[in-house]
């Protein structure tokens, strides 16, 4: 009970971060849970705590999931929750003498033979028979705890397990951590460019490698909202960057070095905002980027292999457009190489943009998505088309 007490109390944890903020998590982890790049974004949340519980024994990684909640300002209230949580969960410990252990080690031994003769039941079947129970409660318990959350089709059966967690033996702590995930989601808004995207305090030396013009973009957040996209390197690594600010637009000159600090992180993009900083480099601060790393950062990936993307990466390149159709709510671009042909499908600051057939168009930030059960390109808040006459 008390390893199924931790399971509970790490997966409401989980299912209490945004879907951008557990993408992070799962990068962190990466390393300690031997997870494979390419596979990442394809484990959901009850994968996770299954695989921390296995790798990670003391209570189950809630320490780490703590830790990550802290590093992130609208998530520190979730923060402290998990730790109350956390103590209840070494107090409901037993204390147990010799007798009683070796007692309990027998009918352990005993059920788990039996199991085997049965049909050699595993812990992974377990675990799933503890899953269902837990959701055949959570369904008895609807009328008076109902979950705050649309009902989920089969295919996201994964990510709704998560979920249903929140309705079980913690509803009673889950009143004040619903408030404080409302106030997270305003804060998020208010202070982070992108959900998830992880704070940045230290400094780094980067030279700039080109930048767009400022255009106006989709937020919720009253007012007409500028930003810009950039391209910066260091010695060894290059970097897509949002820029937020757009009184910044002078330093992000080409060939420019400069000092940027307290700066969030998103799969890989750096984004600055009004809150950091960006410092001209003196002379003895200047770094040399071999002319390898500026050409590998102009680099286009191949429709094939784009097609192939997880869902959610972010896509950067030149391509050449070989139709174009206006809809009504958004404007479908299909770019082409020698690989093959992908849809973009652009709307807001990215619908018809003025282009024709033969054009070459430069996207910032797209996202792969599968769209009638086919890998596309859309266009988010932060996308960008620089359309350049063929």
């Amino acid at each position: 009970m008390v390893n199924e007490y931790k399971r509970i109390v790490l997966l409401k944890g989980l299912a209490n971060i945004s879907s951008d903020q557990f993408d992070s998590f799962k990068s962190l982890m990466s390393s300690d849970l031997n997870l494979e790049k390419n596979m990442q974004e394809k484990y959901t949340k009850v994968q996770i705590a299954d695989l921390m519980e296995d790798k990670i024994p003391n209570d189950a990684g809630l320490g780490n999931l703590i830790d990550f909640c802290e590093n992130i300002q609208t998530l520190k209230g979730l923060a402290e929750t998990l730790k109350e949580e956390k103590s209840k969960v070494r107090g409901k410990t037993p204390l147990r003498n010799k007798n009683q252990e070796a007692s309990s080690a027998t009918k352990t031994s005993t059920a788990s033979n039996t199991s085997a003769s049965d049909g050699g039941e595993t812990s992974a079947a377990q675990k799933r028979k503890s899953m269902n129970n837990e959701k055949t409660a959570v369904k008895k318990a609807k009328g008076s705890a109902r979950p705050n959350h649309p009902p989920c089709s089969t295919e996201n059966t994964a990510r709704c397990q998560s979920s249903v967690f929140q309705t079980s033996s913690l509803a009673s702590s889950n009143t004040s951590l619903d408030k404080s995930t409302q106030n997270q989601k305003t804060q998020t808004q208010n202070q982070s460019a992108t959900r998830g995207a992880v704070h940045k305090n230290d400094a780094m030396t980067v030279m700039v490698l080109n930048a767009t013009e400022p255009f106006v973009y989709k937020s919720t957040e009253p007012g007409e909202k500028r930003m810009f996209h950039a391209t910066v390197a260091t010695e060894s690594e290059y970097f897509h960057v949002k820029v937020f600010n757009i009184n910044l637009k002078m330093k992000f000159t080409r060939e420019n070095v400069i000092i940027i600090s307290n700066y969030l992180e998103f799969k890989g993009i750096l984004e600055i905002n009004k809150d950091s900083s960006v410092l001209e480099a003196v002379p003895v601060q200047s770094i040399k980027v071999p002319k390898c790393l500026i050409r590998k950062s102009k680099e286009t990936p191949k429709i094939s292999d784009i097609r192939k993307y997880a869902t959610g990466t972010l896509v950067y390149g030149l391509f050449t457009l070989h139709k174009i159709k206006v809809c009504p709510k958004n404007t479908v671009y299909e770019i082409k190489d020698s690989t093959g042909y992908i849809e973009v499908l652009g709307s807001e600051q990215c619908y018809n943009i003025r282009c024709k057939e033969g054009d070459k168009l430069r996207l910032f930030c797209f996202q792969v998505k599968t769209v009638d059960k086919q890998p596309k390109l859309v266009s988010g808040n932060h996308s960008f088309i620089k359309a350049i006459k063929a």
